[in-house]
């Protein structure tokens, strides 16, 4: 088999629900069409004194058949009813744990208004959800201009409906982006790209302020990327505030 193809078809395997062997084990048998534990072994590497045990784990879940002799020989099931049978397990698990989760109601003394997110994936849903929920004004500050590409649709449908303000640090990186930009001065760019904390360097790439109440910061910190969310509407509020001193005094200009 392939090895660079057989890593990522492992890898997919294993986000299915098979252990590293087991995903080997099925993967070789395909490849095989049908063998002994020994040419399984031989050909994936999956250690000799487990292979047999594992190959019976497979037949246990519906994965191989097993033809008995000496030796013993294990075909796979086909590929298309295997992947079958985990997608519908899969899907059916989801839908009970999401409606399970949903009868959940715990009431909690105090909620932090500050949260930390430290997933891409997380982030570009926080902030989809943030989009999502304006109702009067979106400011919006901006470093790089994929930031804004990923979510285009959503603010262009923010733009027709509410009040859009875009800041970015320079307008030439944000041209072909069909937005009206306000670019800030030297000073707050200089200020941006050397924000250093306890030793720690900080790039920012985007800061959203939703209607004055919640807000999200991306930025990296040192080789890793996180998002702070505030829903505390009095700093979100002097978020603001500093953003309006800025379009108002000399550390903006229009685009």
């Amino acid at each position: 088999m392939n090895s660079e193809i057989d890593s990522r078809l492992i890898y997919n395997l294993e986000k299915l629900g098979l252990t590293e062997n087991e995903a080997k084990a099925y993967a070789g048998l395909v490849s095989l069409k049908e063998a002994p534990a020994r040419e399984v072994h031989e050909l994936t590497g999956v250690p000799r004194a487990k292979v047999y045990e594992i190959l019976k784990s497979l037949a246990k879940k519906g994965y191989v058949e097993i033809r008995q002799g000496s030796p013993s020989y294990f075909r796979a099931v086909d590929p298309k009813l295997v992947i079958g049978k985990i997608k519908d397990e899969l899907i059916g698990c989801a839908l009970e744990a999401l409606a399970r989760l949903n009868e959940l109601s715990y009431d909690f003394p105090t909620t932090s208004p500050v949260w930390c997110i430290q997933s891409d994936w997380g982030i570009r849903n926080r902030i989809r959800e943030i989009l999502a929920g304006v109702k009067t004004e979106l400011i919006v500050f901006a470093t790089n201009p994929r930031c804004l590409q990923e979510f285009e649709k959503e603010l262009i449908y923010i733009e027709k409906n509410y009040k859009l303000i875009i800041i970015v640090d320079e307008l030439e990186k944000f041209r072909k982006l069909p937005f009206k930009f306000r670019e800030t001065g030297s000073d707050f760019r200089d200020f941006i790209r050397n924000l250093v904390i306890d030793g720690i360097r900080y790039d920012e790439e985007c800061f959203l302020i939703a209607d004055g109440k919640e807000s999200i910061a991306v930025h990296r910190a040192g080789n890793k990327r996180e998002a702070v969310v505030i829903r505390l509407p009095v700093v979100c509020y002097l978020q603001k505030m500093i953003y309006n001193w800025l379009l108002e005094g000399k550390f903006v200009v229009d685009s």
